[in-house]
């Protein structure tokens, strides 16, 4: 690590600390909205994000070339911790070391054990970038990683915790096995509950007495400059921005495309569900894959419609996605599948149920785009950013009872 007198790891401010526990890691071919909160929220707070937890696994696999681990860091031979100067101020990224994999692993005596070992490593890292930093007494907002958050409760000397849930944890593949049963442990150390959707506010309110909403904001000053843009194509364009993964509908997509050969079908982001690759067979339908976020604009620019063709399932229900306000910011009207609540965003969306109303709510849209129609979608977007997340969060952290130096029961 750099010394303690490298003025980048220097305090900023007398801005009180956050150490934010991620699941999601900061780097990527994609928008996260954990890496957008955060970002934001280093206009209220001196910033510590610790990274996704690599494991041994990982590490082996990038030292054979077959895994994009960040081995360099984790392994020491490159500063493990790193200043990111975003958009509201700095932000320190933290890559821990290693630690052991457990999601293969039954509960019990030994995945216990190992997630001891894990926060120990995890733990040690800490502690140590919080020296490096001079932070003391931090918010601790355990950002869907209830793996690290649970046996690090009262190890870092934080003043408050904060669970951020922005999925259904027990729906998702990827932390389904154990996440569920540790995040309701880990709620009961929680001094609050942020979440980003309905759906979630509703179950957790069952489970915790300060759950508050806050949903995914947007990049607003982004994807504003696209709502000027008209698409010169000579086909109406409709438009998906995001993963084509699970949780997209594929049988109404393809039963749409086939209904509807007078429009183009233009998909950005990454293919990952084998479904996907069979809609680039149509000849109105072009898969753009993966760009990074300045790009989208660009694309948006070129969609009449943007659409969220999303499954009606119990993980899509836990879901307020990024791309309706990065629709709406852009001015685009937006049709989506009923697959969750989007409190007041259902004022400025078509929402259809099967291939015949959604073909039907596709026309009703490309007959919406007047100045006045776009207008009051950009107009509401403008309310959603990023920074304005921010301040909502920090007003949950603000009116939390801080317990200086709780340690666990």
């Amino acid at each position: 690590m750099p010394r303690p007198t490298d003025p980048t790891l220097m305090p900023d401010s007398p801005k009180p600390a956050l150490v934010c526990l991620a699941q999601p890691a900061w780097d990527g071919d994609y928008v996260k909205s954990t890496v957008r909160l955060i970002e934001a929220l280093a206009a209220h707070y001196r910033v510590l994000y610790v990274d996704y937890a690599h494991t041994l696994a990982d590490a082996a696999r990038a030292a054979l070339g077959r895994g994009a681990a960040p081995l360099g860091r984790m392994l020491g031979r490159e500063d493990r911790l790193r200043r990111i100067d975003g958009p509201h101020g700095p932000i320190h990224v933290l890559t821990p070391p290693p630690v052991l994999p457990t999601r293969w692993m039954d509960e019990g005596p030994a995945f216990r054990a190992a997630l001891a070992v894990n926060a120990r490593i995890v733990g040690h890292a800490v502690r140590a970038a919080m020296r490096e930093l001079s932070m003391t007494d931090p918010v601790v907002v355990t950002a869907f990683a209830p793996q690290l958050g649970l046996p690090l409760v009262g190890q870092l000397g934080e003043r408050a915790r904060i669970y951020y849930g922005y999925d259904e944890i027990a729906a998702a593949p990827w932390v389904g096995k154990h996440g569920a049963r540790l995040e309701a442990e880990y709620l009961a150390h929680a001094d609050a509950v942020v979440v980003t959707s309905e759906g979630l506010r509703k179950s957790r309110g069952a489970q915790h007495g300060a759950v508050h909403l806050v949903p995914n904001g947007v990049d607003f000053d982004l994807f504003y400059p696209a709502a000027n843009r008209q698409p010169e194509g000579a086909r109406p364009c409709v438009g998906f921005i995001g993963s084509l993964d699970e949780r997209v509908d594929y049988a109404l997509l393809g039963a749409l495309v086939e209904r509807r050969a007078d429009l183009d079908f233009l998909f950005v982001g990454r293919a990952t569900a084998p479904e996907a690759e069979a809609l680039a067979a149509h000849a109105n339908v072009t898969l753009a894959g993966p760009h990074p976020p300045d790009a989208l604009p660009g694309f948006l620019g070129q969609m009449d419609v943007g659409i969220i063709p999303f499954q009606v399932t119990r993980f899509t229900r836990s879901i307020y996605p990024m791309k309706l306000n990065e629709y709406l910011a852009a001015g685009r009207p937006v049709v989506t599948t009923p697959f969750a609540p989007l409190g007041d965003a259902e004022a400025h969306v078509y929402t259809a149920s099967d291939v015949p109303v959604f073909s039907q709510a596709l026309d009703l849209a490309l007959r919406d785009r007047g100045l006045a129609a776009r207008s009051r979608r950009v107009a509401f977007a403008r309310q959603n950013t990023w920074a304005a997340r921010a301040d909502a969060f920090a007003a949950v952290v603000e009116q939390t009872p801080a317990a200086p130096h709780r340690r666990a029961a």
